[in-house]
């Protein structure tokens, strides 16, 4: 390995820097994002930690209103640390991989441990500190570490690699062999001055120049040493990952109503999907086709679904038949909520996607005195 990163870096011309190149472009070209312009005004690490967690498998686009809505529930580490889980996931909800929120959780409540009342936060100040918090992988720790706390570490991330696999032509799939030569690499090239500015310049180039499709290599500034630009096989580097297999699982998801009010109840911890969310009483169709609930609870299985939405969960493509019904008995552990403020209490898009498909079969009315218009089957 170490033959293989000094090859590159060997590469690379002598009289070309490439981290001042690539800070000053960064400085030209960064976007205007709220947790960048947050972090300027305040240097809170919290407004970086919570973007990084966010950012997370999820697009920017997605992430901007989530992170508002965030800090305006939790504005500090503190009101984080004191909140309970449900809130936690309300506040973030529609982002998906919810487990990355309640590791962040746990990390807010040792922070505060770590730190006396009313004391300021004791924050981990590197990289390897902040590996021994919860839900802190290496990418996460290096960002946080360089662009808070100015820790001269690189991040790698999908991006990166696609930068570095077309910067020196390398048509391979980055594994975990190659994520290490580049996290070498990237410590070696990195601007100690700037390191900050650095990663998240490296990663600013991959999402808007140097993109899976179609790079715009014209505008690179660092088009003169990219081997791939000048052999024109900028689409051969990296080579592509073998495609995701998908596992097919149908679901079943009662939405049960009573009057105005529409009934959630609390997935298991255990669950196989969305752990210890607030959502529909969901059950997983078993090869014999018996049903699985992934909440407590006796349940009714109802023959007779109006329709069935699409919705994918990490490897497992999941179509949900849903099954509207009125709720003529006491339902045990089922929280009603009136249907003006069900929206503000779905964390997951699949709940979201059930009730939008009962709305478009029965129109659904919360006037005073008229009836909430689902029928069952």
């Amino acid at each position: 390995m170490t033959e293989q990163v000094q090859q590159l870096l060997e590469q690379m011309p002598s009289d070309f820097s490439f981290g001042r190149t690539l800070v000053a472009w960064y400085r030209l070209n960064r976007r205007d994002l709220p947790w960048r312009s947050l972090f300027a005004q305040t240097g809170d690490p919290y407004a970086v930690w919570v973007s990084e967690i966010m950012l997370q498998q999820t697009t920017i686009q997605a992430v901007l209103p989530a992170y508002q809505r965030f800090l305006k529930i939790f504005p500090d580490v503190r009101s984080l640390a004191a909140a309970d889980e449900e809130a936690v996931r309300l506040a973030c909800r529609g982002l998906g991989y919810y487990r990355r929120f309640r590791m962040m959780h746990a990390a807010a409540r040792e922070l505060v441990v770590r730190s006396r009342p009313k004391a300021p936060i004791k924050w981990p100040r590197d990289f390897l500190a902040w590996r021994e918090l919860p839900g802190i992988g290496d990418y996460t720790a290096a960002a946080i570490a360089s662009i808070v706390f100015g820790q001269a570490k690189a991040v790698v991330d999908g991006n990166v690699e696609r930068v570095f696999c077309r910067l020196w032509d390398l048509r391979v799939v980055p594994d975990l062999k190659w994520k290490r030569i580049f996290q070498i690499v990237g410590d070696r090239l990195i601007a100690e001055d700037a390191p900050g500015d650095f990663n998240q310049g490296l990663m600013e180039l991959g999402q808007t120049v140097c993109t899976k499709q179609n790079p715009n290599c014209s505008i690179c500034p660092l088009e003169a040493l990219c081997q791939s630009r000048q052999r024109n096989s900028q689409n051969l580097a990296p080579q592509t990952k073998k495609a995701i297999i998908y596992e097919d699982v149908a679901l079943h998801l009662l939405v049960m109503h009573r009057g105005h009010d529409i009934g959630l109840v609390a997935r298991r911890q255990e669950a196989r999907f969305l752990a210890g969310t607030l959502g529909f009483p969901t059950a997983i169709s078993l090869d014999d086709g018996k049903w699985l609930w992934e909440c407590e609870g006796e349940w009714p299985e109802p023959t007779h679904a109006i329709g069935s939405i699409k919705h994918a969960i990490t490897r497992h493509r999941i179509e949900a038949h849903v099954y509207p019904i009125e709720a003529g008995y006491p339902v045990p552990d089922m929280v009603w909520v009136p249907f003006v403020e069900l929206e503000s209490r779905l964390v997951s898009n699949l709940d979201r996607k059930a009730l939008q498909l009962v709305s478009r079969h029965r129109p659904l009315r919360s006037a005073p005195g008229d009836p909430l218009l689902i029928t069952d089957g």
